[in-house]
Parts: C-alpha cells; structure tokens; sequence
C-alpha cells in the first residue's frame, strides 16, 4: 500500500565544511533514510547512534512489514479469526493511532484496507494497469473494516471476529522517524533534522539562527519545483500524492490511493496534501486521510481539528492552493 510519496525537499544552504550538519544514511522500508545532525559529536558516539538507528530500523521492519511475511503484522493476518494476538508496544501504538484516525475520518482512513489495494495493483503484486471488475471490488470490500478489529492496549492484544489485515503502509514510515528522533534525544543530540522517504520531523536549528528548512512540491510529472518553501521548526511534516503513482487504462486515470468506503479510487481534484503536525506519526496518517477526503471534506476536518494543512487541487487546469487557518498561523510564527 504505497500512500506517501518524496513530496519534500530538504533545503540545505551551501556553508563550509566546518559548519556543514554531519550525515547518517541508509536504507528501509523499501526506500531510504537520511539524518543530518547540527553541532559537535564525537566519531565514537555518532558510530554508537547510527548502530542504534538501524537496530531499531530493522526492529520497526520486522513488527510492520507487510513484505515480511514472518513480520508481527504478517502472522496477525494470518491468524484465525477470534484469537488473541500479541502486540509489540510499538505496533501496539501504531495501531491505537490508525483505529483513532479511522473513527475520525468516518472511515476515510482504514488500517485494513490492505486488500483492496492489493485488488487494484498498488501493492506487493505486480500491476496489470487494469481495473478490476465491479464485482470482485465489492466482494473484496467485504474483506475490510477497521471496527471488526479488537485491541487491548493494556495486553497489548489484537483480535477480530471475522478476519481481517493490518497494513501500516500509510503510518509505519511516520512512526519510525519519531522513532528514529526519540535515540537522537536520548543520546543528546538537540539539532538534527530526520527523514525516512519524504516525511521529517525536525528539532532545534541548522546552525544558531538559522532554522531547517523544507519545501512542498509542486505536483508534476515532468519537473520538480517548488510550491512553498519554510522553516521547519520542532515539526514533523508529511505529503500524500498520487501524481506519481497512477495507471491509465481505457482512457481513464486511476489513482493508487484508494477510498476504503467506496471500495475505488479517488476522482476528486487534490493532487497532494501536506500536514504539519507534533509528530510524523500525526502527519502522516492525516495526510493520507485528508488525501481521500478530498477538498471539501478534507479541508472542513482540517479546520475541526485544528490541522496544519495545505491541498493542492486541480480546478479547471488551474492549480489552487487550499491552506487551513492552523498552517497559516504556523508560518506567521516560523517566519
């Protein structure tokens, strides 16, 4: 279930070697990762760090990989309807966020919606480029349902009456950056900026006075430009899009990022949406459910829950830029 997309970009300002953050790289969750640390640190400890990050990396992989299929979520999906399933704390976490999420949105967020997915050809199967037939769309439909799911945050346990999937495509990325955050700060480290396939969270500075900075994109498949750029501060920041990852088939355009209440793909105009939030967590989840809701909906929720968002919409081949109360009052207090 491939949701969120690199829709931002780091900006990072030419400086010298003497002051330039120091880099920690590498690769997961089918893409890659990218920390860059502001300030003094010793070879030894920055050494320590990195072999922490990938620990938990590897950790977080195997609880919420729907491509592992000896993952924690794998063998949950395969468990017989009613038993009891075990839950690290973290997917356990993860989890109690999606469910929240899905009450919400009214269901525009769904943690199950793993095989409809699979069904239109975004998932692990490889795509055909072709829709599916009304009527496997609808018995699959059936298959899904976040209320059937049962979890005992005290346990942590899950289970679920009549059998259905966890896919945390649209939440594990998020998640892991905070993660990721969380063994910065608790080796000491109070600048750095963190970044797992587009989605950041950031904390304290560059350099003294000088903030990260990150930029929306514009959505086009021909080049890459820039929409809005700002500073990211003690933030997360996640982008869903589908202008990327889409399929035509008889002259018809059919997004990857599927409605879980109607079984199809999104037809509404958004293109991308951006949320700031306190968490990546937080971000990316909204995101993606403000991303099936569309303009209207989406931008109304937004504004009910006090969410930092901007929409990209389509209308009438005129790009609109669609920006909730909370993001405006957010950069009025970064600039």
């Amino acid at each position: 279930m491939r949701y969120l997309f690199l829709l931002l970009i780091v900006l990072t300002s030419s400086c010298s070697d003497d002051g330039a953050p120091l880099e920690l790289t590498g690769k997961t969750m089918g893409t890659t990762y990218r920390i860059l640390i502001a300030g003094p640190a010793k070879s030894s400890s920055l050494t320590e760090t990195h072999e922490q990050i990938e620990r938990k990396l590897i950790q977080i992989n195997a609880l919420m990989s729907t491509y592992d299929s000896e993952s924690e979520i794998s063998r949950f999906n395969r468990t017989r309807p009613g038993t009891p399933f075990s839950l690290h704390a973290d997917t356990a976490e993860v989890l109690a966020f999606s469910l929240a999420l899905a009450d919400k949105t009214g269901g525009a967020f769904d943690p199950t919606i793993g095989p409809l997915v699979e069904l239109w050809g975004f998932g692990r199967a490889t795509s055909t480029d072709q829709a599916p037939p009304d009527d496997r769309i609808q018995v699959v439909k059936q298959q899904i349902g976040y209320q059937s799911l049962q979890l005992d945050t005290d346990a942590p346990a899950v289970k679920t009456p009549i059998g259905r999937q966890l896919d945390f495509s649209a939440t594990a990325k998020g998640f892991a950056v905070d993660a990721l955050a969380a063994i910065l700060v608790q080796q000491g480290h109070s600048n750095f900026l963190v970044e797992i396939g587009g989605e950041l969270f950031s904390k304290g500075e560059k350099r003294p006075g000088q903030p990260w900075r990150v930029a929306i994109e514009m959505p086009s498949n021909a080049t890459r430009a820039i929409y809005r750029a700002f500073p990211l501060i003690d933030s997360a920041i996640a982008t869903s899009g589908d202008y990327r990852n889409y399929f035509e088939s008889n002259g018809q355009r059919f997004s990857h990022t599927i409605d879980p209440r109607t079984g199809y793909p999104i037809t509404h105009a958004t293109t991308s949406v951006t949320v700031v939030a306190s968490t990546t967590l937080e971000a990316d989840g909204w995101a993606t459910a403000l991303n099936v809701l569309g303009p209207v909906a989406g931008m109304q929720l937004a504004a009910d829950q006090n969410l930092a968002v901007v929409m990209l919409v389509f209308e009438k081949n005129e790009l609109k830029a669609l920006e909730s109360a909370a993001f405006k009052d957010y950069l009025a207090q970064s600039l």
